[in-house]
């Protein structure tokens, strides 16, 4: 091995490290500062469902955001070999609308692309909207407005569908993908190496769900490993779908937030609202037609959450 050779391994070296600890500060920064101490907070700092500790966090995320939006892009434009502009890098992450990576402007495509992301993940779930559909008819709409108003008309529903979305998927997703392409070359970059690698920053980060767990106490050490085991999972395999949708559409993070925001709102399929309502909180006669409809509609729940599966493979693939 020659000492060029050498060279060249040990700035690749170099450049990975560099790299991988720019990653891991900007996955670590949003769950640490979650725990830093607020004196407003600070006996409830474990307790992340009390408002008192979710205004102070939002603060302080609110805070740090700011600050890696600007300090981020200066990494980027520092180690980017390919000579872009820290204006180019801070319009990378998609917090202008309507621009592209490479920089081009295009209104139509990129709301065609919101579009699509919605209607792709409402095929996921068609199920669980068919379904809360029913449930309103069946209901009369009695709760309808009650829901909706409960539904964002508090701090944890502004928490988890307005402003988690938007700083999760400005960290784990836009940051993260912009940091790979503007740190590593090509070579490393591969479509499968942004599509899973980015994603596993988001999984690991909602390890610290299962220690506020343990500390309440309110549950034992297995069914907090399973949960955070599955919490992972799933976190990881949403963050491919942002991640691929952030990629395809050439950086529309307003794509990745509203499929965030939506998620968040229908969460993992359970059982049937409709189906709970018409035989637990209103119990119909098991003799009567309704009755009979009622249990055609738990078989069909179940298939369309299959169907919802395979139009939603189906649309990644016809994705603009």
């Amino acid at each position: 091995m020659n000492t060029t050779d050498r060279v060249y391994i040990s700035l690749t070296m170099s450049e990975l490290i560099i790299g991988y600890t720019t990653l891991l500060y900007i996955s670590a920064s949003y769950v640490s500062v979650l725990y830093v101490s607020s004196r407003d907070a600070e006996q409830y700092k474990r307790k992340r469902d009390d408002p008192r500790v979710i205004k102070s966090r939002m603060q302080r995320i609110s805070l740090l955001t700011l600050f890696n939006i600007l300090v981020i892009p200066l990494l980027q434009t520092i180690f980017d070999t390919s000579g872009s502009s820290y204006i180019s890098h801070v319009l990378n992450l998609g917090i202008i609308p309507c621009r592209q990576l490479d920089g081009q402007w295009d209104i139509k495509l990129y709301l065609q692309n919101c579009f699509e992301s919605v209607i792709l993940i409402s095929q996921l779930y068609i199920g669980p909207i068919t379904d809360i559909i029913l449930y309103y008819i069946a209901t009369k709409c009695d709760t309808l407005y009650a829901d909706f108003f409960e539904l964002f008309n508090n701090i944890w529903s502004i928490r988890n569908i307005i402003f988690a979305p938007i700083t999760e998927e400005l960290f784990y997703t836009s940051m993260l993908l912009t940091t790979y392409m503007a740190f590593f070359n090509s070579q490393h970059n591969s479509f499968k190496r942004l599509l899973l690698e980015p994603p596993l920053f988001f999984g690991i980060a909602h390890i610290h769900h299962g220690y506020e767990t343990y500390v309440s106490g309110n549950s034992n050490i297995l069914s907090i490993l399973i949960s955070t085991i599955f919490q992972m999972v799933y976190t990881s395999l949403f963050g491919i779908l942002t991640n691929y949708i952030f990629i395809i559409t050439h950086g529309n993070l307003l794509s990745c937030i509203a499929l965030h925001s939506i998620c968040n709102i229908i969460g993992f399929p359970n059982g049937s609202e409709l189906v709970t309502y018409c035989t637990i909180i209103k119990p119909v006669h098991p003799s009567s037609n309704r009755f009979r409809l009622v249990q055609l509609w738990k078989k069909i729940y179940i298939g369309l959450l299959f169907v919802g599966i395979l139009l939603f493979v189906k649309g990644l693939g016809n994705f603009s």
